[in-house]
């Protein structure tokens, strides 16, 4: 036997790993863990771990497992990362990392953090994503499914009430989105009265996905008429975001029976609650704000048919007016030819009365016969030797009847 002292293997070691490595960076996928953080010195600690994916989730055997470092040159690599993707730097992340091996007789070996590729990330979170949503199509394709490249669910296509007022909501208790939505609701300057039902429960981390799913369920047998359901989650990273991106959530969501209104507080990329619900906004403020302005476009077309009726209203009084006035004009036409032509009859029917006046018919030489004061228009019935008066113009005299028809003078 001959045993070497522990610093030759050790620089040993650090010379094979330089020869094959150093100066080489290389690009490795890995998944995050034990990660110590030192944001005010600039430097960041973990391990990276590769585990069987043909497990389950729970008991995954670890492949590999090395420790990681990031050094105040590349710290900005972690914002960077941030930044670009929405996820935080945190565990169980899986990364496409370019790191540098290297080997401290001291320290052992450790690889060196020198970027993280950000489309890589998204690119995992996209096709679990779409894994989720080809699952949902293919199993339930009564609540969800495409149409010119769009999912359609039915909830989207349930009629949404002209005014929403009776609101569930859906958040966490004493959370910055919850604060933020009964804020803006109760500021609205219309003075709108909403009533707000609050069922609060955790909205991100680990069990918010059943969390959220069992208050949907109290709202649905709760027999309330709701018109929304407002979910609402404040301020997180990308990995928190995540109870939205599931399976359960979108078949709760996709199938609900009351319009589902999220602003789960999200910039950049879309869930799957927000693709499958019937209305998304990016925050509790605008979710509360949707539903102010939809309550005051109700009220705007309200205002609109009143003013048309007043302008309807007043057209057609003044359309009525303006035949009154026509129909006036006429049955004052009509009545002054009427009263015309009645007083030209009567003029022409008094001429005719004067002209058969007995006075004026004596001053034409006529005469009465009278008898008894009676006027006689026949002969027959005379008595001979009855006296009888003849009316003339300028007076009477009597006379007394013969057979022979002559008439002497009494």
């Amino acid at each position: 036997m001959n045993p070497i002292r522990l610093s030759d293997l050790a620089f040993t070691l650090e010379a094979v790993i330089d020869d094959a490595f150093g100066q080489k960076p290389v690009w490795v996928i890995a998944e995050t863990s034990d990660i110590k953080n030192y944001p005010d010195r600039g430097y960041c600690f973990l391990t990276l771990v590769e585990r069987d994916t043909s497990g389950t989730s729970a008991g995954r055997e670890t492949l590999a497992k090395l420790d990681a470092c990031i050094w105040r040159r590349n710290y900005h690599t972690i914002n960077d990362f941030e930044n670009a993707t929405g996820v935080a730097f945190a565990r169980n992340i899986q990364l496409l990392l370019l790191v540098s091996v290297g080997f401290s007789p001291v320290y052992g070996l450790r690889l060196e953090i020198l970027k993280i590729d950000p489309s890589y990330t998204l690119g995992n979170l996209e096709r679990e994503r779409q894994a989720v949503l080809d699952a949902l199509v293919l199993n339930h394709p009564d609540l969800v499914w495409l149409e010119a490249g769009q999912y359609i669910t039915a909830n989207q296509l349930l009629p949404r009430p002209a005014v929403m007022q009776r609101i569930a909501l859906i958040a966490a208790p004493g959370s910055d989105g919850w604060r933020d939505f009964r804020h803006e609701l109760a500021q609205n300057p219309f003075g709108y009265d909403f009533v707000v039902d609050e069922y609060l429960t955790q909205v991100q981390g680990k069990g918010a996905e059943k969390a959220i799913c069992d208050q949907l369920e109290r709202i649905r047998t709760s027999n309330i008429a709701y018109d929304s359901v407002v979910i609402v989650r404040g301020g997180g990273s990308q990995l928190d975001f995540g109870s939205f991106d599931t399976y359960l959530m979108g078949q709760t969501v996709a199938g609900f029976s009351i319009p589902i209104l999220a602003g789960i507080g999200h910039e950049r990329n879309v869930s799957i609650t927000d693709l499958l619900c019937h209305e998304s906004v990016k925050t509790p403020t605008k979710a509360a704000a949707f539903l102010i302005e939809h309550n005051r476009q109700f009220e705007e077309s309200c205002l609109l048919l009143r003013d048309r009726l007043v302008l309807v209203a007043r057209e057609a009084l003044q359309t009525a007016r303006e035949q009154l006035d026509a129909e006036t004009e006429r049955l004052r036409f009509v009545m002054h030819n009427f009263f015309r032509d009645c007083h030209t009859d009567l003029t022409e029917k008094a001429v005719t009365i004067r002209h058969l006046d007995p006075s004026n018919v004596l001053r034409r030489g006529y005469a009465l016969v009278l008898r008894n004061g009676h006027i006689l228009t026949k002969s027959t019935g005379i008595q001979s030797g009855e006296t009888l008066q003849i009316q003339m113009n300028d007076g009477s005299i009597n006379v007394i009847s013969k057979q022979s028809s002559v008439l002497s003078e009494h």
